[in-house]
């Protein structure tokens, strides 16, 4: 019989768990100081409670049709916050996102069924987290969409660059950009030194310049010219995007620098990884 627990016990991973196994700990080391320096200490009956605390516990379980205890809420809740954080937080397969969207709704149906049913102060004691999960989920998916429609849209021009005018072309990489998931302002080079865009993610900001060719090689000199305008700016990284290529010297001059080169190819990887894992993979244009 207490073979069968410990294995139970090993296979309770859970935060929960974890904190049960410490205050069971902390009791034993209770017991054997209480035994005195020099006896030997003998563990008598466990008692109710302490059992109860170890072998007990009600998890959630995603297989579960239902919550039935405050325990069990306790550990749905626990869980919609890491679905939540990884659904939104993270670069997911199509596969990933499916599977955390359903385990979100499921975990969502059964925190529901159960406040139905719970007595008024149980719910006063959930239903803020539960709503302020389920406001992170709109904005979370709002955002997603948001960004799946700027990626639409890239693509689209993407396949039209060979006809595009500098400023849909700039335009074209401001929406790029967007739905990488960075807010971007255009500044069509003015006040900026030739810095077309401006881009803000978390505490990052950087800027963008648009060169739009359809022949020639990007050279070192611009590039010396765009370093010190990321420098005059205090931005953080300067990204140079071009429909052409660079030259030797001007990859071997950022390679110490705070800017990232886009030539045409990279900005097919880039709309293709805003896209997403499930997005076709079109040959490239044939005057890249």
């Amino acid at each position: 019989m207490e073979e069968s627990k410990s294995a139970s016990a090993a296979e309770c991973l859970g935060p929960q768990c974890a904190a049960m196994v410490l205050d069971w700990l902390r009791a034993r080391a209770g017991e054997a100081a209480g035994a005195g320096a020099g006896a030997v200490a003998v563990a008598g009956p466990r008692s109710e409670a302490r059992q109860g605390l170890l072998w007990r516990s009600a998890p959630y379980s995603e297989d579960s049709p239902r919550i039935a205890s405050t325990a069990e809420l306790a550990g749905a809740i626990e869980h919609l916050q890491y679905a939540v954080f990884r659904r939104f937080e993270n670069t997911l397969t199509r596969a990933e996102r499916i599977r955390l969207d359903n385990s979100i709704e499921n975990a969502l149906f059964k925190v529901d069924r159960y406040l139905a049913r719970a007595d008024e102060a149980e719910v006063a004691a959930n239903a803020p987290e539960v709503a302020t999960l389920r406001a992170a989920i709109r904005e979370g998916r709002e955002k997603a969409e948001r960004m799946r429609t700027q990626a639409r849209r890239a693509e689209l021009k993407l396949a039209q660059l060979t006809t595009l005018s500098p400023e849909t072309f700039e335009e074209f990489v401001a929406e790029l950009f967007e739905s990488l998931g960075y807010e971007v302002e255009q500044t069509g080079g003015s006040g900026d030194e030739g810095a077309d865009l401006r881009l803000r993610r978390k505490d990052m900001v950087a800027i963008v310049q648009c060169k739009y060719h359809k022949r020639g090689v990007v050279g070192s000199p611009e590039l010396q010219k765009f370093l010190g305008t990321v420098h005059h700016t205090r931005s953080h990284k300067g990204f140079f995007v071009t429909t052409s290529s660079f030259s030797l010297a001007a990859e071997r001059f950022v390679a110490e620098h705070p800017i990232e080169l886009i030539d045409g190819p990279r900005l097919v990887e880039l709309v293709q990884h805003a896209m997403g894992p499930g997005a076709r993979r079109e040959p490239l244009p044939a005057w890249f």
